[in-house]
């Protein structure tokens, strides 16, 4: 059985944190230490140096950026092996050092005809030097990052099992952040990359808090308790559904609270809702 991609190398979200940190890392190494593996045997005059770097850097960020957004888009398609995955880096490394070779190319005349034979493995060396510290920074922190979820997942699942109706809220980076009775929690409501959970607080009285994660982890992790995806942007706890009606619009919840308060359903899960409502 073939290993699967880690979630946090194949999420948008960690995606696009990735190349903003390697691109950060990227400047900030260039401005401090010049790439002299690169430049090494070139004709370049001095006053060329600034140009040649910066074309370098936007070449190098290109291939960076076009490697990731069409393996994500891959991915998305079909799911992807880990073995396809690393193949991917090599292939993405040595895209970024054919796209500084050609740079290379474009500022300075070769003097002899194994230009590319000496200009290409120098330029490896530097695209490697440079990507492989960013690289395994970010895979170590959100491979953490990854850890700190499922033993939150862990810990909750095992309070559930152990009779515990108490639901805990953590942020997308594993921090916890909010602990909530599951008898008092209604609804969360998704908010771009944001939550909010609407409870009643110790006077009855509804609250809300904001979050910053996303309603399909709730989904995933919280299934198991009536915590059920019921439209685009809310997951309502169906123990607190008091009452499920049509209008014209479609079908409402109402919750059992003693303000009105009513949940959209979507036509998406409107046969899911009403299977799970009469059932209830």
């Amino acid at each position: 059985m073939e290993r699967s991609i880690p979630k946090f190398m194949t999420q948008k979200r960690d995606i696009i944190r990735f190349m903003c940190f390697v691109i950060f890392f990227v400047l900030i190494f260039s401005s401090v230490y010049h790439p002299d593996v690169a430049i090494r045997g070139l004709e370049i005059k001095e006053n060329q140096y600034i140009y040649y770097l910066f074309l370098m850097i936007t070449a190098g960020i290109s291939m960076l950026i076009l490697s990731r957004v069409i393996f994500y888009n891959l991915n998305k398609r079909k799911n992807l092996s880990f073995q396809f995955f690393c193949w991917w880096i090599i292939q993405e490394m040595v895209l970024i050092s054919l796209a500084l070779s050609l740079v290379s190319l474009h500022v300075s005349v070769p003097n002899s005809r194994s230009y590319l034979y000496t200009i290409l493995p120098r330029t490896t060396l530097a695209v490697v030097s440079l990507l492989i510290i960013p690289y395994i920074i970010c895979w170590l922190y959100f491979a953490l990052e990854e850890k700190n979820f499922q033993l939150n997942e862990i810990i909750n699942k095992k309070q559930r099992s152990l009779g515990k109706e108490t639901i805990n809220f953590y942020d997308e980076k594993g921090a916890f952040r909010l602990s909530v009775r599951l008898e008092d929690l209604l609804y969360i409501q998704s908010a771009d990359n944001y939550i909010f959970i609407f409870y009643l607080n110790s006077k009855k009285e509804l609250t809300k808090f904001l979050l910053r994660n996303s309603l399909k982890y709730i989904e995933e992790n919280f299934s198991d308790i009536n915590l059920v995806r019921c439209h685009r942007f809310y997951v309502v706890n169906l123990k607190k559904v008091r009452v499920l009606r049509k209008d014209k619009d479609g079908l409402l919840l109402e919750l059992d609270t003693e303000f009105s308060t009513e949940i959209p359903v979507s036509k998406t899960y409107s046969s899911t809702i009403a299977d799970l409502f009469t059932r209830e």
